[in-house]
Formats: C-alpha cells, structure tokens, sequence
C-alpha cells in the first residue's frame, strides 16, 4: 500500500481524538440528554404560565436561548483545548465569545432581578454586584493562560537561577529506582 492510500485511509487525527472522547463519555451523553430534557420541561412550564404576558415570555424565550448558546461555546472550548491543532487565536475567539454569551446572560438575569427589587439602593446592588463578576471574568480571560499551558514546563529563561533543572516526567531519579 503506498502512502497516499494509507493517510486517505485514516482519519484526521482531531477527528479520531474526537471520537475517543466522545466514546470515553458515553455516561456523559446520557447525563447531558436527562439535563437538556430537564431544561427544557422547565423551560416549556415557564413559557406556558408566561403566556400571558409578552414581558416575560421574552425573558424565557432569550434565557433559554442565551444559557442553550454558553452550552455551546463551552463546548467548543472543550473540544479545542483537546485538540493539538487549535490555534491561540481560534481558542481566543472561542473564549471570547464564551464570555460574550455570559455577559449577556448576566444582564439578562440581573435585569430582570433588579426589576423586581423594591428600593433603588438594591437595584444598584444587584447592578454593582454583576459589574464586578463580569468585570473579574473579562480579566480572567485576558490576563490568564490557557490551562494547556499551565502544565507545561518552564523554559530555561523562566527557571529560578538557584532550582534545580526541571526532569521530565517519565525519567525517575536514583532514589526512585531503587
């Protein structure tokens, strides 16, 4: 067989890491579907006593939609964070709208929350609370690294002058042999 059969013969190595992953997880594919039925059956209950009222047939309808669509996007953070071809930038967009959906989320419940608060004071709370956690969660996503990076070895320019050289994790020391 020559080499251009045999690479058209096997699939994309994302594509087999994929389905690795979803095979290991067939217990989470079930738990998801019971989730998503869950969601859904309340999501139907609370539309069918909105009906009456547009206002809040509109705020079930955009936070079903809104928390169906950060499912989405965490998974596919998921997906590129497994896979070794994913660029920072791709993984970047993802994260970014990740957090995008979340903030509209936040602002939809907040809203929503702030609406029902009888004093002005509470409604700024609820208003000031929001700011913060999304504002610390705009700072997470720019200022920190992926979590494949976290686990990475320190180059030999980040290395305290004074540690020892760090070994890699399939070589064993002397005491560890024995």
């Amino acid at each position: 067989m020559d080499s251009a059969t045999s690479a058209a013969a096997q699939p994309p190595q994302g594509l087999h890491r994929a389905r690795h992953v979803r095979a290991r997880s067939g217990c989470g594919c079930a738990l998801n579907l019971v989730l998503f039925l869950a969601v859904s059956a309340s999501f139907a209950g609370a539309a069918y006593r909105a009906r009456h009222r547009p206002r809040d047939l509109a705020f079930v309808g955009t936070a079903y939609y809104l928390l169906a669509l950060l499912v989405c996007c965490v998974a596919k953070l998921e997906l590129l964070r497994d896979d070794p071809a994913a660029g920072d930038a791709q993984r970047r967009r993802a994260r970014l709208a990740t957090w995008a959906v979340s903030v509209a989320l936040s602002v939809t419940f907040a809203s929503r929350v702030a609406d029902a608060m009888p004093m002005l004071p509470l409604k700024l709370a609820v208003w000031g609370i929001t700011a913060v956690f999304l504002a610390l969660g705009l700072y997470l996503l720019l200022c920190c690294q992926d979590a494949d990076r976290r686990g990475a070895e320190p180059r030999r320019e980040q290395e305290d002058p004074g540690s020892r050289p760090a070994k890699a994790s399939r070589e064993l020391s002397p005491e560890e042999m024995a």
